[in-house]
């Protein structure tokens, strides 16, 4: 009898040792690929290409536009010489060809091949929050605080105002051909419109303000969230909800998203360092890891997959382009 109680306790530990170690959250991480320092002061904002070949990133000194593949920097960019950089909002055609810069009353538009300035552009009444820019680089979109939404073909000099929110615009995206709008307000709107003539395609009801949007590069899907537990992905082709992501707490904001290739993932940035991984379908967590950083309110600017989907990159608020594998989630 004393011989089975040592083993069932034994087994017991084990377990609650097992039990324990679930838990807490301990599974297996990605192997991390890449971690290159882009600046030592932090950035203020970024954006990485499509599959994560180049980075762009605004910082105290001015906008540097970054090879990722080579690991060097190709050019440093400003508004104005010898003034503090006031750059927001960084963009990088779905081309990789142009960089779009933003400020708030001013944006330009830079050949990511010479490092020209293609256009340096001001605009008043409002102040500018957020902004896009098309494939072709000659499309643009700016969000402004009144709740306005400029469009314009620079081409063609072509302007269209959006009026359809009510309050300060907080998140947009645009289709890579300049055709559609996503666009999130503080009025709790979360609209879908074509930018040829303003008609608004889906209204993705939330109640609160809007704090992330994103659209699929291959228009199959959108994501909507707002600032409590409405985060949502949606079908672009009849408009309804796909699913709801999966998970337990009151209020969860996302500084950064973006679907995979394929459609079947979604990752997503968070304050206090979290990467995490989704499944477009079910809204369930495939996985969570934390990102590198000193500061706790470090975060995840932007992401990008690769084109095989085997590998996540991300442009955090700490300086850094970080990297991992995916292969263990194929």
């Amino acid at each position: 009898m004393a011989t089975y109680s040592k083993i069932y306790l034994c087994l017991s530990l084990v377990f609650s040792f097992c039990s324990s170690w679930l838990l807490t959250g301990c599974e297996q991480k990605p192997t991390e690929e890449l971690a290159l320092v882009q600046t030592d002061n932090g950035a203020f904002a970024a954006d990485l290409s499509i599959a994560g070949v180049y980075s762009v990133i605004s910082t105290q000194t001015g906008v540097q536009l970054w090879d990722v593949e080579k690991q060097l920097p190709t050019f440093v960019w400003q508004h104005q010489p010898n003034q503090p950089n006031l750059i927001h909002t960084v963009k990088i055609s779905e081309n990789n060809k142009f960089v779009l810069t933003a400020e708030d009353t001013a944006f330009a538009v830079w050949n990511m091949q010479t490092g020209a300035n293609k256009g340096y552009y001001q605009i008043d009444k409002s102040e500018i929050v957020a902004a896009a820019i098309s494939k072709s680089g000659q499309k643009v979109c700016l969000g402004l605080m009144d709740g306005r939404i400029l469009f314009i073909e620079l081409d063609t000099g072509r302007r269209l105002e959006f009026l359809g929110h009510s309050e300060r615009i907080s998140q947009l995206v645009m289709s890579a051909n300049g055709q559609y709008v996503l666009s999130g307000g503080y009025d709790g709107k979360a609209l879908l419109w074509n930018s040829q003539n303003a008609q608004v395609v889906y209204d993705f009801a939330h109640t609160g303000r809007i704090t992330q949007v994103a659209l699929d590069a291959k228009a199959r899907f959108a994501f909507t969230a707002n600032s409590t537990n409405q985060s949502y992905i949606w079908d672009l082709t009849t408009g309804q909800k796909i699913s709801q992501l999966n998970y337990t707490a009151r209020q969860q904001i996302f500084t950064s998203v973006v679907f995979s290739h394929d459609g079947k993932w979604l990752a997503t940035g968070a304050p206090q360092q979290q990467v995490k991984l989704w499944q477009v379908e079910s809204g369930d967590l495939v996985a969570k890891w934390p990102i590198k950083a000193d500061n706790f309110a470090a975060t995840v600017l932007d992401f990008a997959f690769n084109l095989q989907d085997d590998v996540l990159y991300a442009n955090t608020s700490f300086g850094l382009v970080q990297a991992w594998s995916l292969a263990q989630y194929k």
